[in-house]
């Protein structure tokens, strides 16, 4: 049975590269006889490949652009792009039963961005004759027009099941699509398979690791309060870095890869004060990743992790490990909510470095539920088998 899978398995953020990575682990160990064919959203085709050099200045010019200029400049660039991978998508769709569209924050309209990739994946899919799935995405409201019309291109499709990792998610997709197409269920995001599908680290380093993210990014796709923007951007990390140490923890640096998280995870670096506190051994670097088993070994090697960045406490959570989750976007807090560790999530920009090292012991001393692990990886697991089986299924529309 083959199974073609659009995401974002090559992104340079290879966080998203996990989700990709994990759903395509539970097909095939879930459905006898699967063969996986992942597709890059993008259009990437290997790790490491770079679309759009120097993104964060290209964010900061975009940023204050009008609305109409920004889409008429992402439509044709992304329409090149496109127009370029078309003949090869419709190959690799070639033959599947059925085409699983997956994971991450894809169904958001930022000057059309996404919603032009996965209208032209749909319109592949479409040809093809193969029913298509939605699964553990993360939906945003506030579409534009055209945004809507290109939505309205994925609910034409043989569409048999929308799967969608949140209740936010759930209300944002109802009112974008006015009730259109299969009714949604709740499905957990792939990611929390990271520890069945890269297996444990090497090593345990007994350290606390602390994912760096660039402020700019952070501020830009922010949906809440920013934890930490009160503190200067890249000051943030420096000075919880030092109450972390302060509060007897060794530190790890790391981050998901990206371009400006790699930039950001420099500057720090450089800072004379963290600088300072990495000759002493109480805070270290961990290479960026250039593949998503580097981002999970790297995680599963630490004993806790601090982080903005949703899949670095999906992975954590997934290793079973303490994880202190900072808020910015809704879908963070909506993952701690929706593993019963609500009290792990430090959402705002009033919360304090020291006040989120006093929040780092508590999760220390509150381990994750070994049963409710147990049962969350149960659930996402069986929720991806019966995505695959929903081509086997009719739909009413």
């Amino acid at each position: 049975m083959k199974v073609v899978q659009f995401g974002l398995r090559y992104s340079p953020n290879v966080g998203d590269g996990i989700i990709a990575e994990c759903l395509a682990h539970a097909v095939r160990k879930t459905v006898p006889g699967a063969m996986v064919e992942m597709v890059d959203l993008s259009g990437r085709t290997g790790f490491g490949q770079v679309l759009v050099r120097n993104r964060a200045l290209a964010l900061k010019v975009m940023a204050v652009l009008p609305g109409p200029l920004r889409r008429r400049i992402v439509r044709w660039r992304l329409g090149r792009m496109l127009d370029r991978v078309e003949p090869d998508w419709a190959k690799a769709v070639r033959g599947a039963k059925v085409v699983i569209l997956g994971g991450g924050q894809i169904f958001a309209d930022a000057d059309l961005n996404f919603p032009l990739k996965i209208a032209r994946a749909a319109k592949v899919v479409r040809a093809a004759g193969v029913p298509l799935a939605i699964h553990a995405v993360g939906v945003q409201g506030g579409w534009s027009a055209e945004g809507r019309v290109l939505l309205a291109q994925v609910i034409a499709a043989d569409l048999r099941q929308v799967g969608l990792r949140d209740e936010l998610s759930w209300n944002a997709w109802l009112a974008e699509t006015g009730g259109r197409g299969p009714v949604p269920v709740l499905t957990r995001d792939p990611g929390l398979l990271a520890a069945a599908c890269y297996g444990p680290a090497p090593k345990k380093t007994g350290r606390v690791g602390l994912c760096v993210t660039d402020p700019t990014i952070l501020r830009y796709h922010a949906d809440s309060a920013v934890a930490g923007a009160g503190e200067g951007g890249l000051g943030f990390f420096r000075e919880l870095a030092r109450a972390l140490a302060d509060a007897g923890h060794k530190v790890t640096l790391f981050c998901n890869g990206a371009e400006e998280d790699r930039a950001a995870l420099d500057a720090v670096i450089a800072d004379p004060g963290v600088a300072a506190m990495v000759l002493t051994g109480a805070v270290s670097l961990a290479p960026p990743p250039a593949t998503p088993r580097d981002l999970a070994l790297t995680i599963a090697a630490m004993k806790a992790v601090v982080a903005h960045r949703l899949h670095a406490c999906i992975v954590a959570w997934s290793y079973g490990l303490p994880v202190v989750g900072l808020g910015w976007d809704r879908k963070v807090e909506s993952f701690f909510a929706s593993v019963g560790a609500e009290a792990a999530f430090a959402g705002g920009d009033g919360v304090s470095v020291d006040a989120m090292a006093d929040r780092l012991d508590r999760a220390l001393k509150a381990r994750p539920d070994p049963e409710r692990h147990a049962s969350v990886l149960a659930e996402t697991e069986a929720a991806i088998a019966a995505a695959v089986h929903s081509a086997r299924r009719s739909v009413k529309r």
